[in-house]
Formats: C-alpha cells, structure tokens, sequence
C-alpha cells in the first residue's frame, strides 16, 4: 500500500517529549525516544489498525486523562507544527484512526468518566474515551439506553462514535447522532477548549456548532466530551429473519416492514448468503433449516422494540 505524502510538519525531537513529560503523567506517555525508551513494539497496538491493513511509524503516544490535559497537548504541537492524529478504540475500517507517517499519537482511553446522568430527561454527560458498551451498562439500571448499537460496542468509544456519525443498527429507530447529541467539548487545533456541552435539548439559539464537529473525524478538533439524549429501555422486543429468493425483493420487503410495524420498526438489516454460510461454518450450527432458506440470495433481520409485547405480537 502506498505511503501517504508526510506533509510539511516538523520532527518529533527528544525536547517535546520533556514538554509532554511536564503536562502528563509517566504513566500516561508512551515513548520510544528517550528519556522513555521504550521498545518500538509497545507502539504497535497503536500504530496498527485492528485488520492488520494499517501501519503508521509513531514513535509517540500520550494519553490524557483531563480536558486541560488535552489542551496543552495541542497547543504545543500548534505551535511546533507537529503533525498528530487524534484514536479512539481503533475500530475503524479505514485507516483513519492510525498515523499515515510518524504522527503523534492522542489517544482517549484515558478519558472514561461519566460526568452525569439525569433519569429525568434521559440527558448523560461522557467523556471522549468512554466505552459504548460500558456507557450502555452504566444506563441499564435506570431503564435506558445509548441510542446506538455497534459490533464493536466493546471496544469503541463514545467519543470516535461521535466523530466518525456511527449509525449503527438502530438509525431506523433513533436516527443518527447528530439529533442524539445535545451537546460537545471540543479542543480546537491550537489548543483552545470549545465548551458547547449544553444539556438542554430544546435549544435554537444560535449557531448550532456542535454540527461540525459530528462526523469531521477530529479534522477540526478534538472531542472531549459528549452530552446525548437517551431513550427509555425498551420493555420488549422482537426479532424475525426473513430469507430473499432475490435481492430485488428487497425494498418491497422493506416497505412492508415500515408501513406495517410503523413505530415499533427498530432494526432492518440485510445480510447475503456468503456472510450467512460463512457464521453457520465457524459456529458449527445452522441458524434456519435448510428447507426453509432454499436458494436464497439473501436474509433480512428485522428487529422490533416497543412498550407492551402483546402490541407489537398484534403488529
């Protein structure tokens, strides 16, 4: 795979790593340069995207644990034009969240406190680095849910979520984050914290600046906190695979399925017969019968969710 151009940024030197030794702790800087030294291995969970089809040269990582943190990190790179790139879980399918080149790498893990939650309005503050399917147990008690749903749930974070738009399972449920999100806590490219962490979900004044920043993939700052709406837990669900003679069956099948489950519809996913054959052979089980699927070129997986089973049974 080529090698992305490296750009006109400066070099990491042995003097910005005593800089970054000033804002972080040691436990927070990961470092082959001295005085860290440590092995360039150590990097790789970070430098390789998580096929193995990625691979960037870092030869830095820092892990901040505050907003402030995150700050003064980006402000000392501002001003030294030191070329970084922003990781969340390292989840991603493109490359996007690993250095092209020699990147300084600003990685969010450390940033995993949930800042508040209000079972009243459904309203939760997280910040950057914390894990979907840890914000979803954190919420199960008070009978609610993050309104989206990955396969990486348990390992992405909250805050690439939100910087990539994941749409997840249910954007026919709950839509996409950028009506989810109430509000962001942004660190500009020179350093400058951009607090728009509003928690109030009716609000039309002003510009509405959290928008540039859902789905800009930390191009123009870096996301330190979220505040998201959540919907109340589901009381039941429901789910149904449907097996396709063809796929230009497909959007009759999809048609039917919103006129008729209406606002119980939470999931429509499709999958072919290549990827069904595929899980039947690693899991050694055979999901439908064999006379039921025939020659299928497709499945559909219908989900429902709603407040009462009888209703959705009768839909």
């Amino acid at each position: 795979m080529a090698t992305a151009p490296r750009g006109d940024y400066a070099t990491l030197t042995e003097e910005d790593i005593k800089h970054f030794a000033g804002i972080l702790a040691p436990t927070s800087i990961l470092s082959s340069l001295p005085p860290f030294n440590h092995p360039q291995s150590e990097l790789n969970t970070y430098n390789v995207d998580w096929l193995g089809k990625y691979h960037g040269r870092s030869k830095l990582v820092l892990k901040p644990k505050t907003t402030a943190e995150v700050s003064a990190v980006l402000k000392h790179c501002y001003n030294r034009k030191l070329a970084i790139v922003p990781q969340g879980g390292n989840t991603g399918l493109v490359g996007s969240g690993v250095p092209a080149n020699d990147e300084v790498i600003l990685n969010l893990a450390n940033m995993a406190n949930v800042r508040s939650f209000d079972p009243m309005t459904g309203i939760i503050v997280a910040e950057a680095g914390c894990i979907l399917e840890n914000l979803s147990n954190y919420l199960a008690p008070h009978s609610h849910i993050i309104p989206l749903d990955l396969g990486a749930k348990g390992s992405c974070q909250i805050g690439g979520n939100v910087s990539t738009n994941a749409g997840g399972l249910r954007v026919l449920r709950y839509g996409s984050l950028h009506g989810s999100v109430l509000g962001l806590e942004v660190v500009l490219p020179n350093g400058e914290i951009l607090d728009q962490l509003s928690t109030m979900r009716k609000d039309n004044t002003g510009y509405d600046l959290k928008q540039l920043f859902i789905g800009a993939e930390g191009t123009l700052g870096i996301v330190t906190a979220v505040s998201i709406h959540c919907p109340p837990a589901p009381r039941a669900q429901q789910n149904l695979v449907l097996a396709l003679p063809s796929y230009n069956q497909l959007p009759e099948v999809f048609k039917l399925a919103k006129t008729h489950l209406s606002e119980v519809l939470s999931a429509f996913e499709l999958f072919d017969r290549e990827s069904y054959e595929l899980v039947c052979h690693h899991t050694g089980r055979r999901g439908l019968d064999e006379n039921e699927i025939g020659d299928s070129e497709c499945f559909v997986l219908i989900e429902t969710s709603g407040g009462r089973a009888e209703h959705d049974e009768e839909v």
